[in-house]
C-alpha cells in the first residue's frame, strides 16, 4: 500500500453517498426487493468448480525449468496432494454496494463506521472488512437463500484460482503476470483506478475490469487479499489431511490469499500468509492508526454443494 498524504484534512474528504433503502415493511413481508436482487445476483454469479485432486502448495520444483520454488516462503511447502469435493465460488469479490444491502437488511451499522474512512466506500470496489464480518455476510447470504454459503476454505480458494488445480502460477486468463493486460499495474491503479482519499492511496479498484481466469473468476490474487475460512499455521501443509482440508482447529491468525496490487510473488496462486482476524493497525499521520481491514482485506463467498445449483 502506498501512503499518499495530500492537502487538506481527512474531514475535508467528501464521503461517497451511502446506499439508502426504504425497508420499513421488511419484517412483515419478508425479503426486501434489494435483498432478493442481491441473493439472485450472488447465486447467478456462483461458478461451479468440479471436484478433483491436485498438488497444493509451491509446485515450482516439479514444473519450472529450473526445478526451483516459485516463492521464497516456507509456509506454502511442502507441496502435497489434496482431493476436494465439488463446490461453487463467487466470480466476483463482494463489493461495498453488496455489503450496504446486507448492513441495512440486518440493521448493522454501515461499514466502515468512522466518518474519516467513508471516502473509501466506492460501490464497485471490493469491501474490506475484518474476518468475522466476511464470514457473517456469507452465512447471512446462505440463510437468505436457504443454501450452505460460507467463506471458501484455503484449499478451495487455491484450487479455484488454479482453474481446477492446474499448474498455473497466476490466476489470470493465461496464467501469466502481464501488468496492464490481465491485471492493472501499480501505477495504473494509483493514477487511474484508485481514489486519493487524503489519508492513503488505495490499491483497490472496481471488480471485474480485467480478464477472468479460465474458470471464469475475476481478480483472484489481485484487488485485495482474500479472507478464507481457515486458521493459519505456518507448518500446516506438513500435516494437512488429503481430503477436504479445513485448516487447523484453532489459531490466532486467519489465512489470507492474494495481493492488494502490483506484487508478483504475493499474487501467486500458491502464496499464503496469515493476519489477525480483526486486521492489523497501520500508522498514519497525526498519530492515528487505521485497521488494514478497512481497506485491503477482501473476500468472496462459496457454496458448499458438490453439484451445481
Amino acid at each position: 500500500m502506498r501512503l499518499s498524504f495530500t492537502k487538506g484534512s481527512i474531514l475535508g474528504a467528501i464521503p461517497l453517498a451511502i446506499l439508502v433503502f426504504c425497508l420499513p415493511a421488511c419484517s412483515q413481508t419478508g425479503q426486501s426487493p434489494e435483498v432478493k436482487a442481491l441473493v439472485k445476483k450472488s447465486l447467478a454469479d456462483m461458478v461451479f468448480v468440479k471436484g478433483g485432486t491436485f498438488k497444493m502448495g509451491d509446485f515450482g520444483p516439479e514444473v519450472s525449468p529450473e526445478k526451483l520454488p516459485y516463492t521464497s516462503q516456507d509456509e506454502n511447502k511442502p507441496v502435497h496432494q489434496v482431493t476436494l469435493d465439488g463446490f461453487s465460488i463467487g466470480k466476483y469479490k463482494v463489493t461495498y454496494a453488496d455489503f450496504d444491502i446486507y448492513t441495512v437488511a440486518t440493521g448493522k451499522p454501515s461499514w466502515p463506521p468512522g466518518k474519516s474512512q467513508r471516502s473509501y466506500r466506492v460501490p464497485t470496489h471490493p469491501v474490506g472488512v475484518p474476518w468475522q464480518m466476511a464470514k457473517d455476510y456469507c452465512q447471512w447470504l446462505g440463510k437468505e437463500s436457504n443454501l450452505p454459503v460460507d467463506l471458501p476454505t484455503e484449499a478451495q480458494w487455491e484450487y479455484a484460482a488454479r482453474s481446477g488445480g492446474k499448474d498455473v502460477a497466476f490466476a489470470t486468463d493465461n496464467g501469466k503476470y502481464e501488468p496492464d493486460r490481465n491485471f492493472p499495474s501499480s501505477d495504473t491503479i494509483a493514477d487511474k483506478l484508485a481514489p486519493d482519499v487524503g489519508l492513503v492511496q488505495m490499491y483497490l479498484y472496481p471488480v471485474g475490469k480485467y480478464p477472468a481466469n479460465p474458470l471464469g473468476l475475476f481478480d483472484m490474487g489481485f484487488d485485495g487479499s482474500d479472507w478464507v475460512n481457515d486458521w493459519f499455521s505456518a507448518d500446516y501443509y506438513a500435516k494437512a489431511p488429503a481430503k477436504n482440508p479445513q485448516g487447523p482447529a484453532s489459531g490466532t491468525k486467519k489465512v489470507i490469499r492474494g495481493a492488494e496490487g502490483g506484487n508478483d510473488e504475493t499474487a501467486m496462486t500458491m502464496y499464503r500468509y496469515g493476519t489477525e482476524p480483526a486486521g492489523h493497525p497501520i500508522p498514519v499521520n497525526g498519530g492515528m492508526t487505521i485497521p488494514s481491514a478497512f481497506i485491503t482485506l477482501t473476500f468472496r463467498c462459496e457454496l458448499q454443494s458438490p453439484q451445481p445449483q
